[in-house]
């Protein structure tokens, strides 16, 4: 279906869904995609685990429903949200690309007012702002800001994850995608290789994405994973971080380190390890973040 065949009610933006055994946090992420004010032209979920729990929650909401759902089983992939993105975005047919992680909500006029400010601006991406929530408690999460330099966002996430920005698929493709390798901060990776290619952005603020805050098995939780996963963003970008941003994220991996610690002896090494990458910089930066955020972060 092209563009202009599509009804007035759906815009054409492919929604892709990566999901890893979280069925009941699915169902509620399907539900919200499925309530939007101006419908997706279709949805494709795509699952690296094959878990037959969350195949049947797309199953039973892909009957009835006002756009077509389809379910992929990407279990034979490299695994993680990187590749099921990817995967969906190779199997999706519209000009535009809307991701949504699998504990995430969509408010219901979120894909509305992002394609119309991509349409009016006639850019190539729109970031909505976050509101971040667990249980029946909000607090506004991480706000992108218009026309940041691609070094803003090297070391720093600046708002950009997996939920809140619908692009061209053009320009998706042009930087190659989600990178398969990296398992954490394929987010933060992806906004600062596209802004690093000279795309530009708008930005929606207005909280629009609800970001889900558990304890079931998130990435952005204290670990070994999490630590190695950002090691490995450095090394990738090693040739255009600066000593700053290099002092920022190692303060970072030892800070995940120290809470992943299960001795005295291993946390007092990371302790001291995190402080010879203090800056005051990276303080004011640790300290405006706990602020804000108090109860929500996780490492």
């Amino acid at each position: 279906m092209t563009d202009s065949e599509l009804p007035a009610s759906r815009v054409a933006v492919s929604c892709i869904i990566p999901t890893h055994g979280r069925p009941d946090y699915l169902r509620e992420s399907i539900e919200s995609v499925l309530a939007q004010t101006a419908l997706p032209a279709e949805l494709i979920v795509v699952s690296d685990d094959g878990d037959a729990r969350s195949r049947q929650v797309v199953e039973s909401l892909a009957d009835g429903a006002p756009v077509p759902v389809r379910y992929i089983d990407n279990a034979g992939g490299p695994g993680g949200a990187s590749s099921s993105r990817n995967t969906g975005a190779r199997a999706a047919s519209a000009r535009l690309l809307a991701f949504l992680d699998d504990d995430d909500l969509w408010e219901p006029w979120y894909l509305d007012q992002a394609v119309s400010l991509l349409e009016s601006s006639g850019t190539d991406c729109v970031v909505t702002w976050l509101m971040m929530f667990r249980d029946d408690s909000r607090v506004p999460g991480l706000m992108m800001q218009e026309g940041l330099p691609a070094k803003a966002a090297a070391a720093i996430n600046p708002g950009f994850i997996g939920s809140n920005f619908v692009l061209t698929a053009t320009s998706f493709w042009a930087i190659g995608g989600f990178d398969d390798q990296l398992r954490v901060i394929n987010d933060g990776d992806f906004v600062y290789r596209y802004l690093q290619a000279g795309f530009r952005y708008r930005v929606n603020m207005a909280y629009g994405v609800l970001q889900r805050k558990h304890s079931f098995g998130q990435l952005t939780a204290a670990t070994e994973m999490r630590a190695a996963g950002l090691e490995a963003y450095m090394r990738k970008h090693q040739a255009t971080l600066t000593l700053g941003d290099r002092r920022y994220m190692r303060l970072a991996i030892n800070r995940i380190r120290y809470h992943a610690a299960t001795s005295r002896g291993q946390k007092l090494r990371y302790l001291v390890a995190g402080a010879m990458n203090s800056s005051p910089r990276s303080i004011a930066i640790s300290v405006r973040g706990w602020r804000q955020r108090p109860i929500w972060r996780s490492a």
